[in-house]
């Protein structure tokens, strides 16, 4: 299973740097997961670039209309409280922010819940550091390769 933080995630809306990656990714018939707030950090991304002047309107608008068709066949990781201590604790060993822990503690959950094996995929040097550590095998959907 592949899991996409939202720095990963966004990449499959709007076309930067990662993006050919992120497409392949999602071709493949692995099942896509991330947390539940990548919804709401995905759409404040997008109204930061058509806000900034870097997504015009039309893109800005097809990628809205995209994430909402898409988002339902997604895997999504609930807010827990389980998921939040996590979180914590990843915060007290990791140089992490908030969100950045959320999304991993998701991924660390979500690994344990299904005893399967993880590829943490995102476009944060530190926080895939921080994936790694905790055992997952990561993937820097900026640096790597597309298939």
């Amino acid at each position: 299973m592949i899991y996409l933080d939202t720095s990963a995630l966004i990449k499959r809306f709007v076309n930067e740097k990662g993006s050919p990656l992120v497409q392949s990714l999602m071709r493949q018939s692995e099942p896509v997961a991330t947390a539940k707030i990548a919804y709401a950090e995905i759409f404040a991304g997008f109204a930061r670039k058509f806000r900034e002047g870097h997504l015009p309107k039309a893109p800005y608008a097809l990628a809205c209309r995209q994430l909402e068709r898409d988002w339902q066949s997604y895997l999504r990781v609930e807010l827990q409280d389980d998921v939040l201590f996590l979180a914590r604790d990843l915060i007290q060993r990791h140089p992490l922010r908030g969100f950045d822990a959320v999304h991993l503690a998701s991924a660390l959950s979500l690994k344990n819940a299904l005893s399967e094996g993880i590829t943490f995929a995102a476009a944060d040097a530190r926080l895939l550091r921080a994936a790694a550590a905790e055992g997952l095998e990561v993937l820097n959907v900026e640096t790597a390769r597309a298939p």
